[in-house]
């Protein structure tokens, strides 16, 4: 039983491919999506395989490794990896990462972060639902707006991709862009609040199914220079700047120890907070050596 929850956001500072496996269609290799929405996505277990290995390659290079592989272990289960045959379940529990706001080029302003009312109504709702209290007190609006001026052409009109939107500014919008940016950008220079737009939820999907990256990707054979048969495909990606959010559930360690640091949820959350540990930037997804997949955690 879990007895903790720490929420938490993803930010994407590269393409990032999250898939879902390969399909007969124009994309070959897409990215996850909640079937009931459409919505793009990053499954729990995705997202738990990535911090484990970013922890476990970490443990790996310190002067502590043996302990702190231990503790990889009792944070996240035994692995099958491991020469011991002894079961032991994760002391960790992570909710599919669900998207926030999404990056559309913009005629003015270079690009937004667009959301939807259904979005953030999600958000706020699970928030209170695991007792944090970031947006308490402000209100969600519900009508498409603007969180400022800075993306207008002219006579309150954006232009986002190839569609023109004619909205008005919002106080309220502004105030939860504010809420948020002091979390997410907090230490860095960003315009996030002067970003923010609200389309309403059709618009909002169109643009998270009709937006994202798609890559065709090659393998050429060195020996003839032409295309290997059957290496021509197309790859979906998540752009970056797109936002996501989760929340970690964490219990007491299932194992009797004798490390005095790592038995309580608080301990569990301590330990996986820890930047030393698991740092503020961890790699997810595939082509991690074309540099995707970067994505940037903070803690709320």
């Amino acid at each position: 039983m879990f007895s903790k929850v720490e929420p938490f956001l993803l930010h994407s500072l590269s393409s990032v491919h999250a898939g879902s496996g390969s399909e007969v269609g124009i994309v070959d290799l897409p990215i996850q999506r909640e079937s009931h929405t459409g919505y793009p996505k990053i499954e729990s277990s995705t997202l738990k395989g990535a911090l484990r290995m970013t922890v476990t390659d970490i443990a790996d290079l310190h002067e502590n490794r043996q302990q702190l592989l231990e503790k990889v272990s009792l944070v996240f289960g035994a692995s099958p990896k491991e020469s011991s045959n002894e079961n032991l379940a994760s002391a960790i529990g992570l909710a599919d990462a669900r998207i926030l706001f999404f990056p559309v080029k913009s005629l003015r302003g270079v690009f937004a972060w667009v959301t939807s009312p259904y979005a953030l109504n999600r958000f706020v709702n699970e928030l209170k639902l695991y007792g944090s209290n970031l947006l308490e007190g402000l209100k969600i609006p519900q009508e498409p707006s603007v969180s400022s001026d800075k993306l207008f052409i002219r006579d309150n009109k954006i232009v986002l991709e190839e569609y023109t939107f004619e909205l008005n500014e919002s106080e309220k919008l502004k105030q939860v862009a504010e809420t948020l940016q002091g979390k997410l950008f907090q230490g860095f220079d960003s315009d996030f609040a002067e970003r923010v737009v609200l389309l309403n939820d059709n618009d909002f999907l169109d643009f998270v199914k009709l937006s994202t990256e798609v890559n065709t990707r090659i393998n050429i054979d060195p020996i003839t220079g032409t295309v290997k048969p059957g290496a021509l495909w197309n790859e979906e990606n998540v752009p970056p700047e797109t936002i996501f959010y989760s929340f970690l559930f964490a219990s007491h360690v299932r194992k009797i120890n004798d490390l005095d640091d790592l038995k309580t949820a608080d301990d569990v959350t301590s330990f996986l907070k820890n930047p030393e540990i698991l740092p503020n930037v961890f790699q997810l997804g595939g082509n991690s050596t074309l540099g995707r997949g970067m994505l940037r955690i903070i803690w709320l």
